[in-house]
């Protein structure tokens, strides 16, 4: 699970989000995407506050 943390608006970061996952996350860990369903969570905090978490099912890489 990633979270974004709380911002103003629903949909702040997200995008940056995905991109630091699959472009610095995942080529940096030793785990890989494992074939299945991802999701978006986003929770309204009060105040126009929301928090965005991202699941995303993953397998430790085999070793080599």
């Amino acid at each position: 699970m990633f979270s974004i943390g709380l911002f103003p608006d629903g949909q702040s970061g997200v995008h940056e989000l995905w991109r630091r996952i699959w472009g610095e996350w995942f080529p940096s860990s030793d785990y890989e995407f494992a074939n299945g369903p991802e999701f978006e969570m986003t929770y309204d905090r009060g105040s126009h506050l929301y928090e965005i978490e991202v699941w995303i099912p993953v397998i430790k890489k085999p070793s080599a």
